[in-house]
């Protein structure tokens, strides 16, 4: 038997991909990451372009010619690009490896769970740029996260940008691996599973902050203007 894998009938019942996923062949998965990765460089690409996490550039614009800086801007895009890539191949490949050595669940079995993930996850980028967009501005924090509310109250910027990836998403994302484990395997503890998912939103949550400290700005600026 096969049966048609859908984002839209799947990312609201992810123990029905499971039970579809053990008892039929898939059809159509192929061209389902194709149209994935496409998006997520459209998305990254026009979040770039309109000017989101490019204010590394902006002193550039007085202090360069117009050429270095449209070269900037170019390698920028660029940059974005591959960062797509690369942060879709993250979550639809090597987060479905981590799930699989933690739930002994086989890797290819995992990857359509960890597209919905990718899904929802680009879905949440697009729609805090659609906001931005709208209201003509843009700020380093996303206001479907903890972020904004903690610079209310804090100053360390490593933890505002650690509150600031645990989003709504987030919690919808460890629900959705959650439903779609425990429905493939009934043998797992459901407390354990529940930890280790909150443990490694959390886990990425601390990377991703600790990705802020890195020279990017400098590393840039060395590149395009030749080490000067």
């Amino acid at each position: 038997m096969f049966f048609n894998f859908s984002f839209w009938r799947y990312v609201t019942r992810p123990s029905k991909l499971a039970t579809d996923h053990q008892n039929s062949a898939m059809r159509g998965f192929t061209m389902r990451i194709v149209f994935l990765f496409l998006a997520g460089i459209v998305i990254f690409a026009l979040r770039d372009i309109w000017g989101m996490t490019t204010d590394s550039l902006s002193p550039m614009l007085a202090a360069a010619t117009g050429g270095d800086y449209t070269i900037a801007r170019i390698v920028s895009v660029i940059g974005a690009v591959l960062w797509a890539i690369i942060y879709i191949a993250f979550h639809l490949f090597i987060i479905s490896y981590v799930l699989g050595m933690i739930t002994s669940i086989p890797v290819r079995r995992l990857v359509p769970l960890q597209l919905l993930v990718t899904g929802v996850l680009l879905m949440e980028k697009a729609l805090v740029f659609i906001v931005f967009a709208l209201k003509g501005e843009a700020a380093n924090v996303s206001f479907l996260s903890f972020g904004p509310l903690t610079a209310t109250f804090s100053d360390t910027w490593f933890l505002v940008m650690f509150l600031n990836q645990l989003t709504l998403v987030s919690a919808l994302i460890i629900s959705m691996q959650f439903s779609f484990i425990r429905s493939y395997t009934k043998t797992m503890n459901w407390k354990s599973l529940l930890a280790v998912l909150i443990g490694l939103q959390i886990l990425m949550a601390l990377l991703t902050a600790a990705l802020g400290y890195i020279p990017f700005e400098r590393l840039f600026n060395y590149v395009v203007q030749g080490g000067a």
